[in-house]
């Protein structure tokens, strides 16, 4: 089973990942750089899945070339590179001027390509096996189309590593500045990856000894780590503020809970619907700011509903001990608040409003309590 997660589960959730970007193609299908940050999630999940040995013999089976899929993998690989290099170029254009980056940037992958397909037509593999480096690692020709691919990767990983690394170090935001440390991590870790296969590849061709203590961990541990890093930091800036202002929200909507549920048993006629149990709140997570904007308006209402029983005397005293206590500022008016909102649900729960209730009083920082006061100067 384990070995089933490690061959499948990265390709599979990449897919999945591939599909709902696709499905909300609407927020990135007019900007080039998201567009470009879709291909290279799309061209992980295409290089990953042919890699799987289910797929890998599919494709044997559908063309009748062995190990196709091995030379597919590399060309989605080389448009991962591609979309990363546009990624950085949209952030950075070349001095060159836009007609000499679109000219370079088309020729040398091609250049590439064409490359790697004639030294893959050329290596003698007949067999085909998911197991390619340890079949054909030696084999005449596999060097030379490894060496070919490494052209265009190595260097336009290195670029996105070091433009990537320069950038966080400018940025004053900290989730860019994690993001862009993440993809340099990830594109370091690639190269490392490759220059550790071109090694190997040179050691089985010119029969030198090659370490497997060494070999198996990179193999297995570079490309997933690699790919995890480049994704978390691509999602990242845009994924965690949103993130972080949900979290923010719900905890003041669970924080809201209490004082809402008091207003509630005072008053039922301000809530729309019953309060739910505790549970049930804590883990229902749709329709956020909806139901923070309803709970808002809701102790607004229950507010207005206690006007008669409101006594600003024991907001007074409150102020007092409040300030005592070394409570100052929105700290000071919450808890005055607090205290006089309690004593007008007491007071309503008797039927008894206080003889000093002056029947409407502004809520402490509202808009309410800034025309009172514009009112008393007039």
């Amino acid at each position: 089973m384990s070995e089933w997660l490690r061959l499948y589960s990265p390709a599979l959730l990449l897919c999945a990942l591939t599909a709902f970007r696709l499905a909300d193609h609407r927020s990135w299908a007019r900007d080039p750089a998201r567009r470009a940050v879709f291909v290279i999630v799309a061209a992980l999940a295409a290089s990953m899945t042919v890699n799987t040995p289910w797929v890998y013999d599919i494709v044997w089976r559908l063309t009748g070339v062995p190990n196709l899929a091995r030379l597919l993998s590399h060309l989605f690989m080389l448009a991962v590179a591609w979309s990363i290099r546009t990624v950085v170029l949209h952030v950075s254009p070349p001095l060159g001027g836009p007609r000499r980056r679109m000219w370079w940037a088309v020729a040398w992958p091609g250049i590439v390509v064409f490359g790697m397909c004639l030294a893959f037509a050329l290596s003698d593999t007949p067999v085909n096996s998911v197991r390619f480096a340890v079949q054909y690692g030696g084999t005449p020709g596999v060097l030379e189309y490894w060496l070919i691919f490494l052209c265009y990767l190595v260097p336009v990983l290195c670029h996105v590593t070091w433009f990537a690394l320069l950038e966080a170090r400018q940025s004053e935001n900290w989730a860019v500045r994690v993001g862009l440390r993440l993809i340099a991590a990830g594109a370091a870790l690639t190269v490392i990856y490759h220059l550790h296969k071109a090694a190997y590849f040179a050691c089985r061709r010119f029969s030198l000894p090659y370490p497997d203590e060494l070999r198996a961990p990179l193999d297995i541990l570079l490309t997933p780590m690699a790919a995890f890093a480049v994704l978390l930091g691509l999602a990242l800036p845009s994924w965690w503020p949103a993130r972080l202002r949900w979290l923010r929200d719900f905890c003041l909507y669970l924080r809201l809970r209490p004082l809402w549920r008091a207003l509630y048993q005072a008053n039922p006629d301000i809530a729309l619907m019953a309060p739910a149990p505790f549970l049930v709140e804590l883990f229902t997570f749709r329709d956020l700011d909806l139901r923070l904007y309803r709970r808002f308006v809701e102790i607004r209402d229950g507010r207005i509903a206690l006007e008669s029983y409101l006594d600003p005397s024991v907001a007074d005293a409150a102020s007092r001990e409040g300030a005592r206590s070394g409570l100052r500022g929105q700290r000071l008016e919450a808890f005055a608040e607090a205290a006089m909102l309690d004593a007008a649900i007491a007071a309503r729960a008797r039927g008894q409003p206080p003889a000093g209730a002056a029947g409407t009083a502004a809520v402490p920082g509202s808009a309410d309590e800034e025309e009172a006061e514009a009112a008393g100067g007039s």
